[in-house]
């Protein structure tokens, strides 16, 4: 698939696969998105009346466009970084501040999986209001898209203690 936008960085072809299938999820989902409020608006103008199931649509579908988001950010290593204070360390200590920040980060998506899943077995019995699926369903969500973002940080720690250049780094000058 070369129309999509990958790391500047080779990967492995198992990351490389999984993380195209996460940025062609985020694709159908913004596309199913952009259709449905379309469709909506349409409505609204067309027969002065809303779809019932919009509201419910979207918010499940930004849920999970929100959490596929942050794994695709975390494949590029694109998630927001101050380095003001680490630009200016030697290297040794550069390193493992970018590993301690990396481990941090592991344990925080671990949180998230653990909690993730516990909601999501907790609200499998219940129902949204009106699209009548399992409410689990929109809190999945959070432990799917924590563990593949936690897929990119445990490869982005593997390539610290190889001394191997983060996919942030592919994107400097």
């Amino acid at each position: 698939m070369h129309f999509l936008y990958r790391p500047n960085l080779p990967e492995p072809a198992p990351l490389r696969w999984l993380g195209d299938m996460v940025d062609v999820a985020l694709t159908l989902l913004a596309a199913m998105l952009l259709v449905v409020m379309f469709a909506n608006v349409a409505a609204r103008v067309a027969l002065n009346s809303d779809l019932a199931w919009n509201t419910e649509f979207g918010e499940f579908v930004l849920l999970w466009g929100t959490f596929l988001g942050g794994a695709s950010a975390a494949r590029r290593g694109a998630h927001m970084r101050i380095t003001e204070f680490t630009d200016k360390m030697p290297p040794a200590l550069q390193k493992a501040v970018e590993l301690a920040t990396r481990l941090g980060v592991a344990a925080l998506l671990t949180l998230l999986i653990s909690y993730g899943w516990n909601i999501t077995e907790s609200t499998m019995g219940q129902e949204l209001t009106v699209l009548h699926v399992p409410m689990g369903l929109q809190y999945l969500a959070m432990p799917v898209g924590s563990t593949l973002a936690l897929v990119f940080v445990l490869y982005e720690i593997a390539l610290l203690l190889r001394d191997k250049p983060l996919p942030q780094e592919a994107f400097q000058d």
